[in-house]
Order: structure tokens, then C-alpha cells, then sequence
């Protein structure tokens, strides 16, 4: 993706796929005015540790020959 928007609805180009620093750049800024602006609406952040996880592993369940012949 590049700095100009798709304008068509067929398959990404390799030219729309080049992110040049200018972009990247641009894709920052934009993303800091939006975390600013949920913050200023009353969002709040919430800093998770490393490692942790929503769902912990689980042993697998072994229901080999669980069924009937």
C-alpha cells in the first residue's frame, strides 16, 4: 500500500504494496491521532505482561476407542 488510496477493487499491485519511510511515517501519525483521540474520549489502555494469554493451554483429550463398534 502506498500513500494514495486504491482506487480500483481488483488484486493489490506490487506498487500498492512498497512502504517507503514517508508511509510508514504517515501510518504512525495517524495511528497516534487515533489512539488520542479514544484516550480524550474517556478509553483507557490497559498494559498486558508478556506471555500472558486470554485461553491457558489445555491438556489434549485422548477419546481414542471412545466410541462404540
Amino acid at each position: 500500500m502506498t500513500a494514495q488510496k486504491k482506487t480500483t477493487d481488483g488484486p493489490i499491485t506490487t506498487e500498492e504494496l512498497a512502504r517507503t519511510p514517508e508511509y510508514n511515517d504517515m501510518i504512525r501519525q495517524q495511528m497516534a491521532d487515533e489512539i488520542s483521540a479514544y484516550l480524550q474520549l474517556g478509553g483507557a489502555v490497559t498494559e498486558v505482561k508478556q506471555g500472558h494469554r486470554a485461553d491457558p493451554p489445555r491438556k489434549p483429550e485422548n477419546r481414542y476407542g471412545s466410541r462404540p463398534l
